[in-house]
Parts: structure tokens; C-alpha cells; sequence
């Protein structure tokens, strides 16, 4: 199995200890699940051969595991000739994020906090998913309704900015390993251990459309 991974950019991306992320276009499947599932093992195949290009070993001697609801762990499933790869790779920090059309696949190599998470929505589908209106850049707007425009592009803008708070939200709770929850000052004083940059997808990843996307590491 193969894919096409592009690495996504951040600000300090060449930093050292920074994540590396990696952006999977994934075409639509069958089924809702047979996508999501077809996610999984190709962003597990790049994960593999991203870490074994890293230690120098061939990708096959790498297993990611796919537990629902576990972050993904690295092991050798084959003899090494050095026993350090699998101390380094126990000490990695992994990480996919799914949403339709995009897979995000990201890995830390091993740091005092090893962890880090990767998050990905799109502004295009929140636009669709709105109940009335549809606020798209560009769209043709009639010049006799100037608070018409005014309000759609605000609506537009509005979305963009929640899309990408949201985003960076979710990415500290996954690094975290915290669920879903109400905001409280201890939850906050939690996600704020974990630096967050907005990712740029590439256009060739991204499929057409607009995504917000980030990416946390503790």
C-alpha cells in the first residue's frame, strides 16, 4: 500500500523536537467507515516509512498499532541490528487526525514530552452544514444590497476563525490525551503546557478546499 504524503508547514517547524506532519488526500469510499478505515492504514503506512527513513531501517520492520481510542505506538516487528531503534521508537510520540478528504498523519521524535497531536477541519463543510445562507468568497452578491454582502462576508470570516480555534482546541486535548469537555480553569491551566501552531495544507492534499488545521505538542 501507497500514498502520497506532503509535509505540512507551521511556524517553527525547523525547530528541534518540533512535530513532523504529513498530509493524506483521501478519497471518498464505499462507506463512511470503509474511508475512515482505508484512512488508517495508509496514514500508518507513511508513519512507518517516514520512521524508518528516520532510524535507517526498512518501513516493514515497523508496526504501528490501531487501538480505537489509544493513540498510535511504533514497535519492530522484525530483528534489528540495533537494539536502540526500539528504545526510540517507544519513546516517539504519534498521531493521526481524520476528516473527510484529509488524513493528517504527525510524529515527534523523542523528547522530555514525547507527545503530540494533529488536528484538521474544513471550512468548506461547516459552510455547507450551515441551516440558511451561504457565505462564499467570491460569490456573485447584488450591488443593491451592500448590508447583505457586509454580513455574509462577516458570516464567512467568523466561521474561518471559530474553524481554526476549534482546531487548535481539539489538538491540545488529543495531546493531551483529554476527552471532549466543558472549559474550566483547571482545563485550561492542563492545555496550557501544550504549544499550538496552525498547520498550512498543501493545495495538493487539501483537495479544493479551505481547511483549518493545527498541531499541538507538549
Amino acid at each position: 500500500m501507497s500514498a502520497t504524503a506532503l509535509a505540512c508547514d507551521f511556524d517553527g517547524a525547523a525547530l528541534p523536537g518540533a512535530p513532523r506532519v504529513l498530509a493524506l488526500a483521501v478519497p471518498a469510499g464505499q462507506s463512511p467507515e470503509a474511508t475512515r478505515r482505508h484512512a488508517r492504514q495508509l496514514a500508518r503506512a507513511v508513519l512507518a516509512d517516514a520512521l524508518g527513513a528516520w532510524l535507517g531501517c526498512d518501513a516493514r520492520a515497523i508496526a504501528i498499532s490501531d487501538v480505537r481510542g489509544q493513540a498510535p505506538r511504533a514497535t519492530l516487528v522484525t530483528a534489528a541490528p540495533q537494539t536502540a531503534w526500539a528504545d526510540r521508537l517507544a519513546a516517539t510520540g504519534l498521531s493521526i487526525s481524520h476528516a473527510p478528504g484529509l488524513t493528517l498523519a504527525a510524529w515527534r521524535p523523542p523528547a522530555p514530552w514525547g507527545r503530540c497531536a494533529g488536528a484538521a477541519r474544513s471550512t468548506h463543510g461547516c459552510r455547507r452544514s450551515t441551516a440558511r445562507g451561504r457565505a462564499v468568497p467570491g460569490a456573485k452578491f447584488s450591488a443593491k444590497s451592500p448590508r447583505v454582502v457586509e454580513k455574509q462576508a462577516r458570516t464567512a470570516i467568523d466561521i474561518a476563525a471559530f474553524t481554526a480555534a476549534w482546531a487548535a482546541h481539539e489538538a491540545r486535548l488529543k495531546c493531551l490525551d483529554e476527552p471532549l469537555q466543558e472549559w474550566s480553569p483547571a482545563l485550561q491551566a492542563r492545555l496550557a503546557a501544550c504549544q499550538v501552531r496552525p498547520l498550512i495544507i498543501p493545495a495538493a492534499a487539501g483537495g479544493g478546499r479551505r481547511w483549518q488545521a493545527a498541531v499541538a505538542w507538549a
